[in-house]
């Protein structure tokens, strides 16, 4: 008899364990949570970054020819114009070449000369009837058209010799300032080599570059200033116009590259200074926010739970503007409908929940 008033008693604890799992996962939860009405509101936030410096021009000057440094005409921190001379060089076999070259042109010039002058002589003279032959004006254009030829061949063979000649005088590319110098006299260099002699940067107009993230290209103001300030002059703000952008989102970085530029003719910015930019972000019309904890995260996004008709749905959203008090989102919400304040991955959707609307 005490057996089977056991069994009866078990599984009644067993029938009662059951229906308490089921109510706590199933479609019912007898705990009140707290909620809003979903309201578009201006939303707005400060944000933070890094800018980069760069001279407006930088130019990494390498050798085009092989030789020896005979001169060096100026060092770091020297001020330089456009086809201003830096480095000479010294080739003797370069300058061996464009003298040959030159008096090899000067040679075939001559024989040019004669074939031209002599074919006119005969072309002048057979104006006249069977004064010359026709075999020798034809010879004499042949001739002359031959060492034509060779007068043009020689002159770009000399021309180019000269040029090669002067690739010996290593000359500035633009106005600027020298900021490296990677030689002495004596040096030998060569073309090809990766590492350039020397370095110009023309500091009077700083590139301004900063990356803007993905999720707040769309959101920042339309004006073209950018004000920016760096860890070395303390207590001073600069302000760059806005020039170009680079119209494409980095794969790599999730960015977009915009750049601004700079008057820096009073030298007060040094290229390479660290230097950040406060960018004030917002929207041309009113949006949804929510409470940081009202939007839940796991492995396939991101979504905020809605009450509907007592109960729950889950809604995927994508965020916008971080703010200290709570998140830009978007997705497929009205404005007035009741989120939880508080989401979570363990409410599950369907589930019947009663809820307290906060002020």
């Amino acid at each position: 008899m005490k057996i089977y008033q056991t069994i009866p008693a078990l599984l009644l604890a067993f029938g009662l364990f059951s229906c308490g799992e089921k109510a706590t996962e199933g479609q019912a939860v007898s705990d009140t949570k707290s909620a809003f009405i979903l309201k578009k509101q201006a939303v707005s936030n400060t944000l933070q970054l890094p800018v980069e410096l760069l001279p407006y021009e930088s130019a990494e000057i390498h050798p085009k020819v092989e030789g020896y440094v005979q001169r060096v005409l100026v060092d770091i921190g020297d001020q330089v114009k456009k086809g201003q001379l830096l480095v000479q060089l010294e080739a003797p076999e370069v300058n061996a070449r464009a003298a040959q070259a030159g008096a090899g042109f000067q040679e075939v010039a001559a024989r040019y000369e004669s074939s031209r002058d002599r074919y006119q002589r005969i072309k002048i003279a057979a104006q006249e009837q069977g004064a010359v032959a026709e075999s020798e004006l034809i010879s004499a254009k042949n001739q002359f058209l031959a060492d034509s030829s060779a007068w043009l061949a020689a002159k770009a063979n000399s021309q180019a010799s000269g040029q090669y000649q002067s690739y010996l005088g290593i000359r500035a590319p633009f106005d600027g300032i020298v900021t490296k110098r990677k030689v002495d006299v004596g040096d030998y260099v060569q073309a090809g080599n990766p590492e350039g002699i020397l370095t110009v940067e023309n500091p009077d107009k700083i590139r301004v570059r900063i990356h803007i993230p993905e999720a707040y290209v769309s959101s920042l103001p339309g004006g073209d200033s950018l004000n920016f300030s760096t860890d070395a002059l303390v207590n001073q703000t600069f302000s760059a116009k806005l020039s170009r952008k680079s119209g494409a989102i980095d794969r790599t970085t999730r960015t977009e590259l915009w750049e601004y530029e700079f008057d820096n003719r009073s030298g007060a910015i040094k290229s390479g200074m660290y230097a950040t930019a406060n960018l004030n972000l917002g929207r041309a019309e009113s949006t949804f926010k929510v409470p940081n904890s009202a939007v839940t995260t796991t492995l396939e996004g991101k979504f905020v739970i809605r009450i509907r008709n007592g109960q729950t749905e889950w809604v995927d959203v994508r965020e916008g503007i971080q703010m200290k008090d709570g998140k830009e989102i978007f997705g497929e919400l009205q404005e007035g409908d009741t989120l939880l304040t508080r989401s979570s991955d363990e409410i599950k959707a369907g589930t019947l929940l009663p809820v307290k609307l906060n002020n």
